[in-house]
């Protein structure tokens, strides 16, 4: 039956629509010394639900600009380039986060906040231990997908709804993914890797993804270490993570591979919620 199942998840990953070749084009132009605004912003809008998200996102209370932005290239240059960047990915994500994760327990509004919570977080951690700025969008990327397993799994977790509550009800300590293997053999990070892999993303990326839930895997790439990292403190002050919202600790060798001190958890958890908060005024 779990192999039936398998096989059925994995076939679903290919009707996924794939990540916008608009979204690739933007983020190599910003990797040039002298960036072209005009190009980018007419790469932007050939995408008209990019653009939509963008506005909507720049326009929020979290990025705290001075005047409303009726533009793209009025955003740019507000916007520093790692802004752009952060933006451009979670604009994207919108489109893929859009539907209630029932099985999950998640709504709409709090799958989407909390991917952006995860990616400001993560920005937050990289920053602090002295990431090289100019790979940052792998944070980006990695940090606000990294749940996207689950709207492939979405399907067979309301078909499994039942066993998968009394499950958590019955092991409160567990995290929803030790449930997803249990019932349907397979987890999120998982498959939202192996759909990462699919979209050719490189493998780095994809294996965070895979890597955020798993506590051996985790330790092995900094990447990885910084996403995980980050998922946990996002649901650890209860932004939208979904019935296990709250089961989660950080582990001692997870900051220890990171070199970071306990007390700057406090600093990240404290960034997280305050953008968090300004983001769900506008999304929520």
């Amino acid at each position: 039956m779990k192999t039936q199942i398998l096989e059925r998840i994995f076939d679903k990953v290919d009707t996924i629509p794939t990540f916008p070749k608009v979204a690739f084009q933007a983020l190599e132009l910003l990797k040039k010394e002298d960036v072209n605004f005009k190009e980018l912003e007419r790469v932007i809008k050939s995408d008209p639900g990019i653009t939509a998200n963008f506005l909507k996102i720049v326009n929020s209370a979290a990025f705290g600009l001075p005047q409303k932005i009726d533009s793209l290239f009025k955003a740019f240059m507000f916007l520093g380039m790692n802004q752009i960047k952060f933006i451009i990915i979670a604009s994207v994500a919108k489109n893929y986060f859009n539907k209630n994760l029932i099985g999950y327990g998640i709504n709409v509004e709090d799958i989407w906040i909390h991917s952006l919570a995860c990616g400001l977080i993560a920005e937050e951690i990289a920053i602090d231990i002295g990431f090289p700025l100019h790979k940052i969008e792998t944070i980006y990327i990695a940090s606000i997908l990294h749940d996207i397993g689950k709207i492939v799994l979405d399907l067979y977790t309301k078909l499994e709804i039942e066993e998968f509550q009394t499950i958590a009800k019955e092991k409160i300590d567990w995290d929803f993914i030790q449930v997803e293997w249990l019932v349907l053999g397979v987890d999120h990070g998982l498959v939202g890797a192996h759909l990462l892999e699919r979209w050719e993303f490189p493998k780095y990326i994809s294996f965070a993804v895979r890597a955020h839930h798993d506590s051996d895997l985790m330790l092995q790439s900094e990447i990885a270490s910084i996403v995980a990292l980050s998922n946990i403190l996002a649901n650890m002050i209860g932004i939208g993570g979904g019935v296990d919202v709250f089961n989660y600790k950080v582990p001692e060798n997870l900051l220890e591979v990171l070199k970071i001190e306990p007390e700057r958890i406090y600093k990240y958890l404290k960034a997280g919620l305050s953008k968090s908060i300004l983001l769900q005024r506008e999304f929520v």
